[in-house]
């Protein structure tokens, strides 16, 4: 596809950098929470006594964050010369050996993620709860023949969407038997293994797209940051279709790219049937759909007007986004006829999907934009009347938006400030609290308590929080130092986490939800710390010149050519950014929007975030 493609065009250069900006000011975005605060699940004390569960959000230290990024630097530097000091031209003679052991260490760290997760599964055998716990034992009840969830008010009767889980779990339970969570739990230990996989196989993907294979030689690292960075591992108990809707979503991911790249037909197929059942199990799993059918957009837009204008491509890839729509029609039907089929009842239209926009607008107990149970509220109040419900949800809209528009620094910018920390800038993305307290069908160990909700928890969300800035800062690195040389078909999964950011700065927020978007983001980051590890070579090579007297004057003269007008106007872009920055952190927005600090409100969120004091678990 690269050879055949002029990408010098304006209309791809233009769409390219746009695309660039948005996901580097949503990536800067995170990375000064990320420096500047840290949030995380914590309780807070009612005035009766009892205490309800809170987002809360902690000073972090930029200065540390910072430190730590230049020993990684460092790290890096220091690795990179070891490795040409020990072999690097025989790995060059031998370039095909070197390609096969990277192939045996991706099925090696594959199957180490097996054995892993099977593992801690087999160890603490939690039982689902919360809403997995219904999810579940909704599938448990059909096999025993009680439909009663489809009962007026009941669980189905108000999210009939949730049908394709349960039937998920319902066939499931043929195979490993009625009530058998563990056998659910190992199945979800699969499909981590195939995420890991293909998002390693997707960004190099992505690489091959943009006619290039520099990043080949990443794959180990790419992998072994997934395996470090924990919070998705220990999703694998929580049964509620995060792990199998991201597997099938990613492989609709990766068979779009594989059509694209070699324009085979059958990838079609395969893209088309992975993207309906993700819809089935996870509706929100349309987000990946609408990420590839821009980069298809796109190329028909390519084939079209640019590439030897072949006018038969741009129909087939926009016919290939209506294979897709129809694909996750066809099954989303299938899927519910036969829910309509087993049970015997009518799928109704549920709660109106409008209602968890007001929601995601409004305060909650746990955390801006949070459950707070205002769509079953307005369900109910409404008798059921999805033209009443619409009206009171726009209604109720319609005030939130004023009222945030007449006071934007005040009610507006603070508010999703402080719900894209609540979402974004917990380091652990909730797994620990999704995992904590949870009965067991076993005894788990007190080291993996501890790790789980006693001290080993905090060492474990203090290096998640370098892991996070580390993670991030990279991704800005890597769309900085590749804005003019990288492809913008590299950026296919980072668009796909713009999609998931963009949605839930409206829907409702939870880091549950979020974090199969940020995980996308791990391939760019340790690609970024490469990047900027071979930037920094090259401008010591640079600084460094050999040459003589003279030759080294016209080298000094060739350089001072080349940084011309355009080197001078970013220089001086970039001091007057961070002399607003720094002019920023000084203002009263910046602490109510970035540097987000409860302790400074009365509370004790810093001990409870490092368990001392009274909130010491001793363990």
């Amino acid at each position: 596809m690269a050879e055949d493609m002029d990408r010098n065009h304006g209309f791809y250069r233009i769409v390219n950098s746009l695309v660039r900006l948005m996901l580097a000011g949503a990536v800067f975005l995170l990375l000064l929470h990320s420096l500047f605060s840290t949030s995380f699940v914590g309780r807070l004390l009612l005035e009766d006594g009892s205490e309800q569960e809170r987002t809360f959000n902690i000073a972090d230290s930029p200065l540390r964050h910072l430190l730590i990024f230049a020993l990684v630097t460092a790290a890096i530097l220091a690795g990179k010369r070891i490795a040409k000091a020990i072999g690097a031209g025989e790995r060059m003679r031998r370039h095909d050996a070197a390609l096969r052991h990277g192939e045996a260490v991706f099925w090696g760290l594959t199957l180490l993620t097996l054995v892993l997760g099977t593992a801690y599964v087999l160890t603490t055998r939690f039982y689902p709860s919360s809403d997995p716990a219904k999810v579940f034992a909704i599938a448990m009840q059909w096999r025993q023949g009680d439909f009663s969830a489809f009962a007026e008010g009941e669980y189905l009767f108000r999210y009939p969407f949730q049908s394709g889980i349960v039937l998920y779990f319902y066939l499931l339970s043929f195979l490993f038997g009625v009530n058998n969570f563990v056998g659910l739990q190992l199945v979800n230990v699969i499909c981590l293994a195939v995420i890991y996989g293909l998002l390693v196989k997707l960004f190099f993907l992505f690489s091959a797209l943009g006619g290039g294979e520099k990043q080949k030689g990443r794959q180990g690292a790419v992998y072994l940051v997934l395996l470090v960075w924990v919070p998705l591992f220990f999703y694998v108990t929580y049964l509620y279709g995060i792990l199998p809707g991201m597997a099938f979503s990613l492989g609709a991911v990766y068979f779009a790219g594989q059509y694209l790249l070699t324009r085979r037909y059958r990838y079609i197929a395969a893209a088309s049937v992975c993207m309906g059942l993700a819809t089935v199990i996870k509706m929100n799993c349309l987000i990946y759909l609408i990420a590839i059918a821009c980069f298809l957009a796109f190329d028909a837009v390519e084939q079209f007007l640019f590439i030897k204008k072949n006018r038969r491509q741009g129909v087939i890839s926009l016919l290939f986004i209506a294979c897709m729509g129809l694909g996750v029609a066809l099954c989303t039907q299938l899927g519910n006829g036969l829910v309509e089929r087993i049970s015997g009842q009518k799928l109704g239209e549920g709660e109106v999907m409008l209602s968890w926009v007001v929601m995601g607008m409004q305060e909650a107990p746990l955390g801006p934009g949070g459950y707070n149970g205002y769509n079953g509220d307005v369900f109910a109040e409404n008798d059921y009347d999805t033209e009443k419900i619409t009206e009171a949800c726009i209604t109720e809209l319609k005030k939130i938006v004023t009222r945030m528009s007449e006071n934007p620094l005040d009610e507006g910018l603070p508010f999703f400030a402080r719900k894209t920390a609540f979402q974004w800038n917990d380091p652990t993305f909730i797994c620990l609290d999704r995992t904590r307290g949870r009965k067991t069908d076993g005894s788990v160990p007190l080291w993996l308590q501890s790790l789980i909700e006693g001290k080993g928890s905090v060492r474990l969300s203090v290096l998640l929080n370098d892991m996070q800035s580390l993670i991030v800062l990279g991704v800005l690195l890597f769309l900085i130092l590749r804005w003019k040389s990288g492809s913008l078909y590299e950026l296919m999964g980072a668009v796909v986490f713009l999609g998931g950011y963009l949605f839930h700065t409206f829907w409702e927020s939870s880091a549950s939800y979020t974090i199969p978007y940020f995980v996308l983001l791990i391939p760019y980051g340790v690609c970024g710390m490469a990047e900027w590890a071979v930037f920094l070579e090259k401008m010591t090579g640079r600084l460094r010149g050999t040459a003589g007297p003279e030759q080294a004057g016209m080298e000094a003269g060739t350089r001072q050519a080349k940084f011309g007008k355009k080197q001078i106007a970013k220089a001086v872009f970039a001091a007057l950014f961070l002399l607003l920055l720094a002019a920023f952190t000084r203002t009263n927005l910046f602490d109510r929007t970035i540097a987000l600090n409860d302790d400074l409100e009365g509370m004790d969120a810093t001990a409870q975030f490092y368990q001392t004091g009274e909130w010491d678990r001793g363990f």
